[in-house]
Parts: structure tokens; C-alpha cells; sequence
């Protein structure tokens, strides 16, 4: 197995795509998230996304062309990437201390911002001791839900909706949503 792969998969929980590289620039591993990413960006069919792992070298210069900033692979970049009718992507390259000459060379990380990665309700109830309804309720509003909204989507009263809230920021201990959200957005990469 590919040194990084298992970097991929919490890649994949925080809601980024990654993509190793190695030394003469072909792709070594993609993440679930990455090949999505791509596939959405360039409208990559089904077969163009599976032979993404093991070459792959041109979707990756494509992609690097809609950075308003060059690449530089002896370091740490940051660089955005353009998408059309999205938020851009932002993409961090880290460079890979090289073992071998066709191992890992750099690692692609990429952030989309239109993604809003979150646990799952069963994270917060185990870690919380929230109730399935509380939990619900937390992760809508870290998806940028009103109270109202809430109401009016759970058939239930605004006034219900707040004890609930009430209760989830004594069980979690925090005093206002922004804080909740906060918290709850730093729990992304747990299962």
C-alpha cells in the first residue's frame, strides 16, 4: 500500500480531496473526494476518473492552469483555483520527503468551499451524550439553517426548537450557534 493512502481517507472525512504525486509528476493515489472534485471541474466521464490513480499527470496540469499562482514544488504552496459558477478551490502542495524515485513526491490538498464537511449524528451523541433530535438539530444549523427554518422543516414549534438548543449548549458546553458551530466544524474529520 502507497505510504499516503491512509492520509487520503482523513482527507476524505474533512470533506478534501488529496492527491499524491510522485517525482515525475503522475498521479500515485487520489481520494473519493479528489476524484469528484475533478470530475464535477473538467466533466470527467466515469472511465477518465478511474484512470485518474497511476497517470493522471494532464487533469493535474489542467487543473494547475486555473491557479492564479504558479506551483512550486520545493515548498509549501497556497494557491486558488478558479471554478466556474463555485466558490474556487483553494489548494495546498506539500512537499513529501522523497524515499524512492517513483515514491510519493508531493501531496495535493484540496479545499472546496462550497463543501461543508460534517460528523455524522452518532459522533455527537457518543461524544455530547446529545439525543438523535438534538443531534439533528446541531448539524443543521452548522449547515447554516435558522431556527425557524429548523421549525418549520421537523414540524415542530420555535419554542421547541430553542429548549433543544438550550440543551445542546449546556451538554456542549458552549453559549452561542457561531461558538456551536465553531465546535462542531473541528469534529468534520471524525467518523
Amino acid at each position: 500500500m502507497l505510504v499516503g493512502v491512509p492520509l487520503l481517507r482523513v482527507f476524505d472525512r474533512m470533506g478534501c480531496g488529496g492527491i499524491i504525486l510522485s517525482t515525475t509528476g503522475q498521479v500515485l493515489a487520489t481520494n473519493t473526494s479528489a476524484r469528484l472534485i475533478l470530475q464535477q471541474m473538467f466533466e470527467l466521464d466515469n472511465a477518465a476518473v478511474a484512470a485518474l490513480d497511476g497517470s493522471g499527470r494532464e487533469i493535474v496540469k489542467h487543473l494547475l492552469n486555473h491557479g492564479r499562482t504558479r506551483i512550486h514544488l520545493d515548498g509549501e504552496n497556497w494557491i486558488l483555483i478558479e471554478r466556474n459558477g463555485q466558490r474556487p478551490l483553494i489548494m495546498n502542495c506539500v512537499p513529501v520527503p522523497v524515499l524512492s524515485e517513483d515514491g510519493p513526491h508531493s501531496v495535493l490538498l484540496l479545499i472546496d468551499l462550497d463543501a461543508t464537511p460534517l460528523p455524522s449524528t452518532g459522533c455527537l451523541e457518543q461524544i455530547f451524550g446529545l439525543t438523535p433530535a438534538e443531534a439533528r438539530l446541531t448539524l443543521l444549523l452548522v449547515d447554516g439553517k435558522t431556527l425557524d427554518e429548523i421549525a418549520h422543516m421537523r414540524h415542530l414549534s420555535v419554542a421547541t426548537v430553542r429548549t433543544q438548543l438550550k440543551a445542546v449548549f449546556e451538554k456542549t458546553h458552549t453559549h452561542r450557534q457561531a461558538e456551536l458551530v465553531v465546535l462542531v466544524s473541528r469534529l468534520a474529520a471524525l467518523p
